[in-house]
């Protein structure tokens, strides 16, 4: 069910009683599939994906950073590794209180910080050394069938709908049609609140305390 972006477009034209071009056009209506699937990434950070690289010269920036992917969101569960090991996440102005030398230090990396779309380590890291993430990624742009609406997370398939709500309620809004761009928009930010607590249910959980047998 709305497997591509061509049945999600007629699926839109179905509830806003169109089914051919006229007063809505097909690209911009892709536009806004787009456009949701994107917003709908970000607020529920449903994409998880897995970054690695071995570090070569041109990878390393200002002795000490490399740049994120360009489909890279936020920092998932998992953290950062150098040489398969977890780092310790830092800041630049807490890295400062340690002494102006801190940046010449050589070694290897035991924290990372964030720097705009940059994440440096401390201390220096190596050529030819590993560093892998953890992240959440955007959703990839639809613009044919190829590409299967939110299929990097199965959790979620059965909620391409709201992609669909988004594209409607942007219907509504070009013809000046408020109030029912206004329930639709409702029922998308709705459904992006159930999927924010459905996806934050599946969160790695540290062990619970096994409380002690009680003798009786």
């Amino acid at each position: 069910m709305l497997a591509n972006v061509s049945s999600i477009v007629a699926d839109v034209r179905s509830l806003i009683n169109e089914r051919t071009e006229a007063f809505w056009k097909d690209d911009e209506i892709i536009r806004w599939i787009n456009e949701a699937a994107e917003d709908f990434s970000f607020k529920t950070k449903c994409l998880s994906s897995y970054y690695h690289k071995t570090l070569a010269e041109d990878d390393i920036v200002n002795d000490r950073e490399i740049r994120l992917n360009n489909d890279f969101i936020a920092l998932d569960e998992g953290g950062v590794l150098y040489n398969d090991k977890p780092l310790t996440q830092t800041s630049l102005k807490h890295l400062d209180e340690w002494g102006k030398d801190w940046r010449n230090r050589t070694g290897t990396p035991t924290h990372f910080y964030f720097r705009g779309d940059y994440i440096g380590f401390y201390p220096k890291p190596s050529v030819g050394d590993t560093v892998a993430y953890y992240g959440i990624e955007r959703a990839p742009y639809m613009d044919s069938d190829i590409v299967e609406p939110l299929s990097g997370d199965y959790r979620i398939i059965a909620l391409r709908k709201c992609l669909r709500d988004y594209a409607v309620a942007m219907c509504w809004y070009k013809k000046n049609e408020i109030a029912k761009y206004q329930e639709m928009m409702a029922r998308y930010e709705m459904n992006v609140f159930n999927v924010q607590n459905l996806l934050s249910g599946h969160k790695n959980q540290g062990a619970k305390i096994i409380p002690a047998r009680r003798r009786r």
